[in-house]
């Protein structure tokens, strides 16, 4: 099943009647084909979108979302500590902390019920934002907020109504929902070793984060669906998902477009989105709901985060002659890592750490595959993995190839997961130094 969620920006700034116009073309196209909008909006747009939105909530469903700005209050209760705290950077950053632990679950309520003064059959459960960070996920949770949607799958925001700002570490999830607070407490968890794992995964349900949009990573222009409509990628895109859920126990897609957007597609841009949904409700396995919904499923599904796993193809220059060559490219993710792998390689060409650093993996600092042995005995296979390591770490490697025939029997290995036809990934948990793993498969 493939649960898909389409969001539009309904931020008012002075272009108010073609905001309207085009809120009201993408309603009825969407809501033609039975998919429920979840319109992103603030405070100061709410009284001006009320009664459209109050009227596609009885009809149709849809519901708000809360855009949130922490950003001015975070930048300048920061400068404040630090002018407070002139000769220590360490306790200036406590009491900034400390602060904004007591003042964003204020500003956060003072919000809501400015939305519910405007709509007041408003059930916030969902919030968006480009600036976060582990307190404001928080103050989320302690006001009752259960999903963040906005997270990109690079840090560049392509959002031309989103505010300025660059997020405070680096941005991450942007092609599947995932619990972004799992990582930080399981590391707290293993400092203190006081929490249990059952302990662990209640912690982790309390808000899920969900990509901006969903088919980010696919290549340049693809954060918005207007870009995919008119460079006739959205079709394939959405296609690409569809494909990915046969290995995917649970996979969700997001879509985000502006309504301002909408009203400037044209006669041409508008049929083309209507193509477009009529196509994506005709797949018998997708389920169009609001982005509450999706949170509400993917919490009753997933204890914790669920790893994901999408294969898509990527076209290169063979040679001088620019002859194209299509490869598959993987991209992996589970609460503490995400994985780029070049159909090919074993070894990630591109690694993120949510454990410790949460900074891409630097070459110099990338395991090493030092050794990998596969023998062959009568109906057994086994594999034989090193991995050198400077330090302690989440990995994985991937064996590209069709291995459906092979079932384990053995393995220290973390997780070892068919992708299909495609490959076979094995998830590792390195220490620092030499790293043996070992697999037995019956043939």
């Amino acid at each position: 099943m493939l649960n898909y969620g389409l969001v539009s920006t309904a931020i008012v700034r002075e272009d108010r009647t073609q905001l309207l116009d085009g809120m009201r073309l993408l309603a009825e196209i969407a809501h033609k084909h039975g998919i429920p909008i979840t319109w992103a909006i603030d405070t100061k747009s709410a009284p001006v979108i009320a009664k459209s939105l109050t009227t596609w909530h009885t009809e149709v469903g849809d519901v708000p979302l809360l855009m949130l700005d922490i950003k001015p209050m975070w930048d300048s209760n920061w400068e404040a500590q630090r002018e407070a705290n002139p000769g220590s950077s360490t306790e200036a950053m406590a009491s900034h902390v400390v602060t904004m632990r007591e003042k964003l679950p204020e500003y956060i309520a003072k919000e809501s019920e400015r939305i519910k003064r405007a709509l007041p059959w408003a059930e916030l459960s969902v919030a968006g934002a480009v600036f976060k960070n582990d307190v404001f996920l928080r103050a989320l949770e302690q006001t009752g907020f259960q999903g963040l949607w906005g997270y990109h799958w690079s840090q560049q925001d392509t959002d031309d109504t989103a505010p300025d700002t660059s997020e405070p570490e680096m941005d991450r999830g942007g092609f599947g929902c995932f619990y972004p607070l799992e990582a930080s407490t399981f590391s707290d968890a293993i400092v203190t070793r006081e929490t249990s794992d059952e302990s662990l995964a209640q912690q982790f349900k309390n808000i899920v984060g969900i990509p901006y949009h969903t088919a980010g990573h696919l290549g340049e222009d693809t954060d918005n669906l207007r870009a995919a409509l008119l460079n006739g990628t959205a079709q394939q895109h959405y296609d690409i998902y569809v494909e990915n859920t046969a290995w995917n126990p649970w996979l969700g897609y997001v879509e985000h477009i502006n309504p301002l957007t909408v009203a400037q597609l044209g006669e041409d841009g508008l049929q083309r989105l209507d193509a477009y949904f009529a196509h994506v409700v005709s797949v018998e396995d997708t389920k169009p709901i609001l982005l509450s919904q999706m949170v509400d499923d993917y919490m009753s599904h997933c204890e914790k985060t669920e790893p994901t796993a999408v294969v898509t193809k990527s076209t290169e220059t063979q040679d001088a002659a620019a002859n194209p060559k299509s490869t598959l490219r993987m991209l992996y993710c589970d609460a503490t890592c995400e994985f780029a792998f070049l159909e090919g390689g074993m070894e990630p060409v591109k690694i993120k750490n949510y454990t410790s650093e949460r900074v891409v993996q630097s070459d110099a600092s990338k395991p090493v595959l030092t050794g990998f042995s596969p023998t062959r005995h009568r109906t057994e296979l086994r594999i034989a993995i090193v991995v050198e390591s400077i330090k302690a770490m989440p990995y994985g490697i991937t064996v590209w190839g069709n291995h459906e025939g092979l079932q384990l029997t053995e393995s220290n290995a973390d997780d070892v997961r068919w992708i299909g036809k495609h490959a076979l990934f094995i998830r590792l948990t390195l220490q620092t130094g030499k790293n043996e793993f070992n697999l037995k498969l019956t043939i």
